[in-house]
Order: structure tokens, then sequence, then C-alpha cells
């Protein structure tokens, strides 16, 4: 390749091109980057929110217990039909938005052994008379006054399983933040995957920009330099033109012909 345009154009273009390719990549990466921390953000907050959906649900299955069970409000039983239904309901969408739904067994048994409890006690409750007019056994009795007794009841047979259903689900948002940590981590390496193509250009321009000044200055700028100091000598002191540099392309056509000029001027003046 001739000519120091041609070179000097080249040189920059090549910056230009290694500029964009980084950009490039590093906006892919950072794209990426982006919907991965878009999808980890919305997997929390949704497991969250099914969680939150879980513990209010449970809440008021107790509650409507508590009133119908101990304060004999027999109109809970519905609202206690329908909160366990949404917990049930909850435990669907948990599944369904799980990557592993066996992870989600235990909490699931625990919501079918609350129901199990719930309706142990309505149908002891309901059985009641017809146990008391048929003498029944001692053993059946000790069943039915254990029912009859609310309060014994709520303490010794719902209570527990309820918090054994609220640490369950406890463990339900402990699982999901752990699931998450390999992706979270995924998630850290994407983000120096994304800024390193950047750092290399950089790294790689700077290295560039010192080279094009170190060749600038021995190609271009020295010579030009000297070439003036010379036909600056030969004009003033008359002394003679040399140029002591390496010389390229259009430096080396320009010392030559100065040369030429330098001749031709000594003729005329002879």
């Amino acid at each position: 390749m001739k000519g120091i345009g041609k070179r000097v154009t080249v040189g920059f273009l090549s910056i230009v091109v290694l500029l964009l390719a980084s950009g490039i990549i590093s906006l892919f990466e950072l794209s990426n980057l982006s919907n991965d921390t878009e999808v980890i953000l919305s997997t929390s907050r949704r497991n969250l929110e099914i969680a939150k959906e879980m513990i209010k649900s449970a809440h008021e299955h107790s509650q409507a217990v508590l009133h119908y069970a101990i304060f004999n409000d027999l109109s809970k039983r519905d609202a206690s039909r329908r909160a366990l239904g949404d917990l049930e309901g909850a435990l669907v969408k948990a599944k369904n938005e799980a990557a592993d739904a066996s992870r989600l067994d235990s909490l699931a048994a625990k919501i079918l052994h609350l129901r199990e409890v719930s309706q142990s006690y309505v149908v002891a409750e309901t059985a009641m008379p017809e146990q008391s007019v048929a003498m029944p056994e001692p053993s059946v009795l000790i069943e039915v006054n254990q029912s009859s007794d609310g309060k014994v009841w709520y303490d010794n047979n719902y209570k527990v399983v309820y918090e054994e259903l609220m640490e369950e689900i406890q463990n339900f948002m402990t699982h999901t933040h752990t699931s998450l940590a390999p992706r979270a981590e995924q998630l850290n390496k994407n983000a120096y995957r994304s800024v390193a193509p950047v750092f290399i250009s950089l790294v790689v321009v700077i290295a560039i920009v010192l080279m094009f000044y170190f060749f600038m200055r021995i190609y271009l700028v020295k010579p030009i330099v000297q070439t003036n100091r010379s036909l600056s000598d030969f004009l003033t002191y008359r002394l003679p033109f040399s140029v002591k540099a390496e010389l390229l392309d259009e430096l080396n056509e320009l010392v030559d012909n100065i040369e030429k000029l330098i001749a031709i001027y000594k003729q005329n003046k002879a």
C-alpha cells in the first residue's frame, strides 16, 4: 500500500470498525443481560405474590375455622371453604410456574392435611347427636368429646397443622430465592461478558493510538521537521540540503523534488 493518506485512512478506519464491532457485541450482551434480569425479577416477584396469596388464604381459613370451632359462628364455614379453595388455587399456580413441580409435593401434602383436619371436625361435629343417642363405645366417645370441644380441637389438631403449613410456605419462599441463586450468578457472568468487549476494545484502541503516535512521529512528523530545517539552512546559510530520516511515499517524492529544484537553482545561478 502506497500513500500516507491511504495508510492513515486505513488505520483510523480500523479503529472505527473495531469500536463498532465491540459496541455491537456489547449491546447484544447487554440486551441478553437485560432480558435475563427481567426474567429473574419477574419470577421472583411472581413467586412472592403466590406466597403472599397462600399466606393470606391460610390466615383467612384459620380465622374462619377459629370462629366456627370456638365461637360457634357456623356462617364462617363457607368462608373457610373459599379460603381453602384459594389456597389450593395458589398451589396450582405455583406448580404451573415452577421449573420442578415435585419440589412442591411437601407443600401440597400440608394443604391436603389441612383440608382433612378441617373436614374431620365438621364431620365429627355433625355426628355428635347420633353418637350421643347411640351411647358409643369409650374409644369413640373420646373422639367425639374432643371434636365437640372446639378450643381443644383447634389448639391440639388444627393449630399444629396450620403452623406446619405456614412453615412450609416459608420454605417455599426460601427455596424460591435459593433456586434463583445460580441464575443470579450466571447474570453476574453475563455482566462481565457484556463489559469485556468494551474493555478489550479500549485497551486495543489505546495501543493502536500509541502505535500511530510512534509511527507518525517517526515517518511523518520527524521527516517534515528535518526537511523544513534542512531547506531553511540551505536558504539561509547555503548549507547542503540533506534529510537524515526514513522517507516513505509522498515525503520521499517531496524531498526528491526539492533536491531537483535546488539543482536547477544552482545551474541557473552558475
